[in-house]
């Protein structure tokens, strides 16, 4: 017997109620409405990639979701890797336009490693697919068996395939933050640290509370993308880094 998953709303703070089912049959799938632009699809797609990943999003699927036929959805998008890497690099651009906008020249590594944090939790909060959606990129094997994120990384994975642009801006963002880091210990503001683990601490507290979903919830007493949970998230995560780094 054919197993038929029930459809899940899922909320969000863009224009448009995001929905998530694995393996549907077309006539599953109501549609949310008539897309009228490129950037419609993008926003339904973030949230479908989000929640199923990037194998369990068809183009049909998402196609359905939105009103189109395929192949006006392929007008838009050539292919489903050409559609997911647009998604990611839609998020990555609204977190580097935050750490553009958080920059200063103060030259005190301590107050802008703090304000680019407050500026990367800002842009997940407001956004709620995006959490998940880029703990999924970071861990999943799919649609590449490791995706390159550091600059070195990218440099030599360039020269087996083309790099994504989503890659490349990932990889421009951690090094901001590596390069902080490394200027922070230089100026004697931070203790000699690990530069990668340090940066594995900060995404993993930024991201993973975004992408916790129901777990995040039970654990705090509130709703994740509450205005005191956000808050108080941008609060701990800076204070838990920082006392951690200070000299």
């Amino acid at each position: 017997m054919e197993r038929k998953l029930k459809l899940k709303a899922l909320p969000t703070d863009r224009s448009v109620s995001m929905i998530f089912c694995m393996a549907p049959e077309a006539d599953e799938i109501p549609a949310l409405r008539e897309p009228d632009s490129r950037e419609k699809i993008l926003e339904v797609a973030e949230g479908l990639f989000a929640y199923g990943g990037y194998s369990g999003v068809g183009m049909r699927q998402l196609a359905s979701t939105v009103g189109l036929s395929k192949s006006s959805l392929f007008h838009h998008f050539p292919s489903k890797l050409d559609l997911y890497g647009a998604v990611l690099d839609g998020v990555l651009v609204r977190i580097a336009h935050g750490l553009d906008r958080a920059s200063s020249e103060t030259g005190d590594p301590r107050a802008q490693l703090a304000a680019w944090i407050d500026a990367v939790v800002g842009t997940l909060s407001e956004d709620v697919p995006a959490g998940r959606l880029m703990m999924r990129a970071l861990v999943d094997e799919e649609p590449f068996p490791a995706i390159s994120f550091g600059q070195r990384a990218v440099a030599e994975d360039a020269q087996h395939r083309e790099l994504m642009s989503f890659e490349v801006r990932l990889a421009e963002i951690l090094d901001r933050f590596s390069r902080l880091i490394e200027a922070g210990i230089a100026d004697g503001t931070f203790r000699p640290v690990s530069i990668g683990d340090t940066i594995l601490s900060v995404v993993g507290s930024i991201v993973f509370h975004f992408a916790s979903g129901d777990l995040g919830d039970e654990l705090i007493g509130e709703s994740i993308f509450s205005r005191p949970a956000v808050e108080r998230r941008r609060r701990e995560v800076s204070e838990f880094i920082l006392r951690g780094l200070l000299a």
